[in-house]
């Protein structure tokens, strides 16, 4: 349960690094500055997959929080 609980973290900040407007391309990351084609429907896709990561994140704590204080 733990694991899961550090996956869905982990993912979910790096989806919010990659959606970071202030970051128009990969330079801060690597030494070559490679541009992200981001398109409003990308980035609302994106959007949308942070939220359900988020959701996911927060529903994860509650049941390892319910099933920690069980046992």
């Amino acid at each position: 349960m733990k694991v899961l609980w550090y996956t869905i973290g982990f993912f979910t900040i790096i989806l919010i690094l990659i959606n970071n407007p202030k970051f128009t391309s990969l330079g801060g990351f690597s030494s070559k500055a490679s541009s992200l084609n981001v398109t409003r429907s990308t980035q609302k896709n994106l959007q949308i997959i942070i939220i359900i990561n988020i959701c996911l994140f927060l529903g994860s704590t509650i049941l390892y929080v319910l099933s920690s204080t069980i046992y």
